[in-house]
């Protein structure tokens, strides 16, 4: 595998785990009112949560790791693999961590969205 696919896989699979702790934290939270007063009594909230302040850090991770990815794939290349390997990665972790419900037809569209992400990664 080259260097190049390593700093394109290290940006999905920390925006990935990510998400798995921000699940993980928003649910230790309970039931949150969606209002100004709700949000903003959120905030020390999610200061005090270790899995929502992970997620937030591995978001950044994230973010600044994807630069470099950038800097060496084309954007209509990078942008379409990470987000399919993130729905990828996130559905089968959440069926398993989560126990979040996968249908056939679901099951169907990862196989497909593997296959574009193969297509996507092969020069032609």
């Amino acid at each position: 595998m080259s260097q190049n696919f390593l700093i394109l896989i290290i940006p999905i699979l920390s925006a990935a785990i990510a998400q798995i702790c921000l699940k993980k934290g928003i649910a230790g939270l309970g039931n949150i009112n969606f209002s100004v007063s709700g949000i903003l009594s959120l905030i020390p909230k999610i200061l005090q949560s270790g899995w929502l302040v992970g997620g937030i850090i591995l978001f950044g991770v994230s973010f600044l790791i994807y630069l470099f990815a950038l800097a060496r794939f084309q954007l209509n290349i990078a942008y379409p693999i990470f987000v399919s390997a993130g729905v990828v990665l996130i559905s089968l972790i959440s069926y398993f961590i989560f126990k979040e419900t996968l249908s056939w037809l679901q099951i169907g569209g990862i196989v497909f969205i593997i296959f574009g992400i193969f297509l996507l990664a092969t020069k032609g």
